[in-house]
């Protein structure tokens, strides 16, 4: 009965499956500091925000339920629950190109990547949101150049500006559809130019973005600022390191098994612009998959060469290389050729599966940590340490805190300081926000980010005021350089321990900063 009904639903139960597993790795594992920093998006909403447009911090407080539940699988919920539509927006385009078995392996790929399946499946960032609008984008856009009555490409065209907006405002990398999608209509499609629809559905998308503009404008234009210090080529030349570590993260990401597939699927276009088989995937349909998927990837490669880049960063810009993969991995001319393309198949979730088991366990049950740094700065270097343990500085630091305020060492309204985006963001998401204190950030526009509109809500520091003060000895900072002249004297109230394995692999300091010299805390309109 269950063998009869996987053969006659594989899809369901894909997504059954890997939504199932996503949510328990999502429960075994803390936060990463990405995640934790987006988490203070959905506590201040916002027409955008200092790095990123707002879409995945109120995505955040809808399946939250307004911060009512703030584990960590609902606080992830977004893109585990993305990931299960993605996979059968995908296999709708898999189907539409070619066949519904296309569309199936396009589900397979896009659940055996580790950019979609765990860094956008698992973990909550923009990438998370935005994947559903972009593979929504490509859908429309499909059917828009297969579309064959005025009425249908005209409504599609429209969806299309809808969809590349959200997409947008979710990350600004969603821009790359519309110059996927007017390169193009410039280069195969020409007669679009004439339809009023196309402009319509470009004004739009500049509508639904508008807000990241009107805010920029309040704001001195500090996305802006910001993201072209990122990319602003340097003087310094080519930067080799960057451009070998972008690469080598980007056939990470993808999964090496899909690398070799996508190869193999250039290779075929190479040599016919279409894929044939019984069922071919069109010419018209192949170049705009590439047209929305090259430019991103090749822009991310090229920055690489002087600047370091992220590379996630081109990670929707494989949507479309699945796409066409699948459609390649479906062909069954050539015994030789079927069998490569199983074991590319089965390479690819065979690698997956891994990561699933393997990284959990590696993550909470790892003796000790992988660091070689000394106290002070014991576990620096330990990336494991970013997503575990979290869980027991809270009661720790809560039972120092009641025993400071019992004996009146410190009141208890008390701000929590911090200094950077990050750490600051762990301290404020697993301790701060759930004692309800007031969380103050201190320090440079660059490296407080988001926590400087944050001061809006939680207003400024007096002066004479005490407060708090986290580091924790994998990111060490001494508050007495940190806050200079800014409180009259720094007290180290205790140090809390993490042990993995029956190891210790971390300290938290806790400072108690005494008497503020002066008005802390500035808002960004400052």
């Amino acid at each position: 009965m269950a063998i009869e009904y996987i053969q006659k639903n594989p899809l369901t139960v894909l997504v059954i499956v890997f939504t199932v597993i996503r949510i328990l790795i999502a429960n075994l594992i803390n936060l990463g500091n990405d995640e934790v920093y987006y988490f203070t998006y959905a506590v201040l909403p916002d027409w955008n925000h200092f790095d990123h447009p707002p879409l995945v911090g109120i995505f955040i407080r809808i399946f939250t339920f307004n911060l009512h539940c703030n584990s960590e699988v609902f606080v992830r919920m977004p893109g585990i629950a993305a990931a299960a539509v993605n996979t059968w927006l995908i296999a709708r385009c898999g189907t539409l190109i070619k066949n519904r078995n296309t569309g199936l392996i396009a589900a397979l790929l896009y659940n055996t990547s580790v950019y979609t399946s765990i860094l956008s499946g698992i973990f909550i960032l923009p990438d998370s949101v935005q994947l559903t609008f972009w593979l929504a984008a490509l859908s429309t856009m499909l059917r828009c150049v297969k579309a064959t009555t005025p009425s249908d490409i005209s409504r599609y065209l429209l969806l299309a500006g809808l969809w590349i907006g959200l997409a947008t405002m979710s990350k600004v990398h969603g821009v790359f559809l519309w110059l996927g999608f007017l390169g193009f209509i410039f280069s195969d499609r020409r007669g679009l130019l004439k339809s009023p629809c196309l402009y319509a559905s470009i004004a739009i998308t500049a509508l639904l973005i508008s807000p990241i503009l009107f805010w920029n404008i309040g704001n001195d234009f500090i996305t802006w600022r910001f993201h072209s210090e990122r990319v602003t080529v340097s003087d310094s030349g080519i930067n080799v390191k960057s451009f070998i570590r972008t690469t080598i993260g980007q056939i990470l990401y993808a999964n090496p098994f899909q690398i070799i597939l996508f190869l193999l699927t250039g290779k075929t276009l190479l040599r016919r612009r279409s894929i044939d088989s019984t069922a071919s995937v069109d010419a018209t349909s192949t170049a705009l998959l590439l047209w929305c998927s090259l430019p991103i990837i090749a822009c991310t490669t090229l920055v690489s060469l002087f600047r370091d880049t992220l590379p996630h960063w081109s990670g929707p810009g494989f949507l479309g290389l699945m796409l066409l993969g699948a459609a390649w991995a479906d062909q069954s001319t050539s015994p030789g050729l079927n069998n490569l393309r199983k074991k590319l198949l089965a390479g690819s979730a065979g690698l997956i599966l891994f990561v699933f088991t393997v990284g959990p366990i590696l993550i909470r049950c790892y003796p000790g940590t992988m660091s070689p740094k000394p106290f002070p700065h014991t576990g620096a270097g330990d990336a494991t340490l970013d997503i575990t343990g979290w869980e027991q500085l809270l009661p720790a630091f809560e039972k120092l805190r009641n025993d400071d305020i019992a004996n009146g060492k410190m009141t208890r309204n008390a701000p929590m300081f911090v200094h950077k985006w990050f750490p600051g963001a762990h301290i404020y998401y697993h301790v701060a926000y759930p004692l309800g204190m007031r969380t103050v950030g201190v320090g440079k526009l660059q490296d407080l980010h988001q926590f400087a509109w944050l001061n809006q809500l939680y207003g400024k520091v007096p002066p004479g005021t005490d407060a708090w003060y986290i580091t924790p000895s994998n990111n060490f900072s001494d508050p007495a350089d940190q806050f200079a002249g800014q409180f009259e004297r720094f007290e180290k109230a205790g140090i809390i321990t993490q042990r993995r394995g029956g190891q210790i692999v971390r300290y938290w300091f806790v400072y108690r900063l005494r008497n503020a010299s002066g008005i802390l805390g500035p808002t960004a309109d400052d």
